[in-house]
């Protein structure tokens, strides 16, 4: 028998009507399915999970665990096939499916439907050291709780992923986002700090989904703020912000082009 879910996400992959479908949104009892020919279609709650047939394909505990596009980008090469390897084994793990075939058959030692998470992990770690890589049970754990927080970004050594520009370890997403917010801000009115705060908030639900990010504390985004908006003026003048914004243009074509003298 499917499982009867009591909560559902955005983002969640569904089988209904005989088909595969992604929630894209819930709005109160209803919810915006679409389909693998991106066809969308609204269906009451109720009426979705007492369908016959009707089942929640991805797990609640791999809900984030598709990687924003460029997660890795810019890390050492050792670290990506790190992660990457880490990402494997527990997407199997976690769903009883490769990640490479999410919709083939589930393996019978990590069914989720037979198997607690915990038998599952044990398996997995059996499998690891019956392969040459002994990984203790604590450090698999460890690992599966970092994927579901945050991702494959998660399973990268977090020494890794500090970089120089103010922004620390704050999820990529979010920075890009906000460096988009501000990006945007140049050519606009001036609006208080809570207002792009909004803003960013919704572009990352729009990309990604209501929820899968997480999103910074308030005292965290006043620090990014001021680190990724560092000499633009945002918060000040609107006539400021452009003359700045026109100087970096002017100072960025008169600079020499590679192979070319001055």
């Amino acid at each position: 028998m499917p499982s009867r879910p009591r909560l559902l996400r955005a983002g969640d992959l569904v089988r209904f009507d005989g088909r595969l479908h992604r929630v894209a949104a819930l709005a109160g009892t209803a919810v915006r399915l679409v389909d693998e020919g991106q066809s969308a279609s609204v269906v009451m709650l109720a009426h979705l999970l007492s369908s016959d047939g009707f089942e929640v394909v991805t797990p609640a505990s791999v809900r984030t665990v598709v990687p924003p596009a460029g997660a890795l980008e810019g890390l050492p090469a050792k670290a990506v096939e790190r992660a990457e390897w880490w990402q494997r084994h527990l997407v199997e793990m976690l769903t009883g499916r490769p990640l490479d075939d999410p919709h083939g058959p589930v393996k019978p030692e990590y069914d989720p439907a037979v198997w607690s998470l915990r038998q599952r992990e044990l398996a997995k770690a059996g499998e690891l050291a019956a392969t040459g890589t002994a990984v203790s049970l604590t450090v698999l754990q460890d690992m599966r709780a970092r994927f579901e927080r945050e991702g494959v970004l998660g399973l990268v050594d977090p020494r890794l992923r500090s970089v120089s520009d103010g922004t620390g370890r704050t999820d990529r997403r979010v920075v890009e986002a906000l460096r988009k917010i501000v990006d945007e801000q140049t050519d606009r009115s001036t609006v208080s700090a809570q207002v792009l705060r909004r803003r960013m908030e919704r572009l990352l639900e729009a990309e990604h989904g209501p929820g899968v990010v997480p999103l910074p504390s308030r005292a965290t985004f006043y620090r990014l703020l001021n680190a990724v908006s560092s000499g633009r003026h945002t918060l000040g003048s609107a006539r400021t912000r452009r003359s700045l914004a026109k100087q970096r243009t002017a100072c960025s074509a008169s600079s020499p082009r590679p192979g070319r003298a001055r």
